[in-house]
């Protein structure tokens, strides 16, 4: 298989372009395996990094599938219609989104064993407070909504009782703002604010109870939550420059 070398400062959006045309002409067929990104660097003359921007757009427009320890595949259901340009961007953006949780999740599922060893009732009862907060937040106020959230986030860390964590929580959250500012996150589901909401309640139920491992495994499931919905962000036949701030 060839690839052209890419010499533009666009990278991603290129790799993404040409994977595209390979999925057009029947040169990547729906179920086959794409190569390694180490591969698909070497193929296309670019960074190991742009390759994953250009993957994680595909995945999140719904050309490409991550099978945990097997690799990236074609989808079989492909989109119908190939990406405008404002939606290519808006899903660069939101592939930038797995980036972001893969940093978090260690973090955070480190916060929680932290929490449950030296959480102090008042920290707890701030974690709820911001639990409380987000319950409270209206239908179509998705911004209170992730206000609360990161909020219960950020008490979290401060119930590890370590500065650094709390520090690096800090960068975290506004990188997650960056990201939010930029999507439209006022389309996400109903059922992802529930379920968000649900899974950070049995965070801290696990953490008052000293639990930390389940306080771990609630939180990465809270995390992950955000997965599927990225692609609800660039739909069809919607502004892309629309945003909630």
């Amino acid at each position: 298989m060839v690839f052209e070398i890419i010499r533009k400062s666009s990278a991603p959006e290129m790799v993404v372009e040409q994977i595209l045309e390979k999925i057009e002409k029947g040169e990547l067929e729906p179920g086959g395996q794409l190569p390694s990104q180490r591969e698909l660097a070497q193929l296309f003359g670019v960074g190991r990094s742009s390759v994953r921007e250009a993957t994680n757009a595909l995945v999140v427009m719904g050309y490409l599938e991550v099978t945990q320890g097997r690799g990236t595949f074609i989808r079989k259901d492909l989109p119908g219609t190939g990406p405008s340009t404002d939606r290519l961007q808006n899903a660069l953006a939101a592939g930038n989104i797995f980036d972001l949780m893969e940093a978090r999740e260690p973090l955070e599922c480190k916060s929680c064993r932290l929490a449950a060893e030296r959480a102090e009732e008042p920290r707890i009862k701030a974690m709820e407070a911001a639990l409380q907060k987000a319950r409270a937040a209206a239908d179509d106020d998705y911004p209170a909504f992730l206000d609360a959230d990161l909020q219960f986030h950020y008490a979290l860390a401060e119930a590890t009782h370590n500065a650094v964590i709390c520090e690096m929580m800090k960068l975290l959250i506004e990188k997650v703002l960056a990201h939010h500012s930029r999507l439209r996150t006022r389309y996400l589901s109903a059922n992802f604010r529930a379920f968000s909401i649900d899974t950070a309640a049995r965070v801290i139920d696990c953490v008052r109870a000293g639990d930390g491992d389940g306080a771990a495994g609630w939180m990465r499931q809270h995390l992950n939550a955000i997965n599927p919905e990225l692609k609800t962000l660039i739909p069809n036949g919607r502004d892309g420059n629309s945003s909630d701030r």
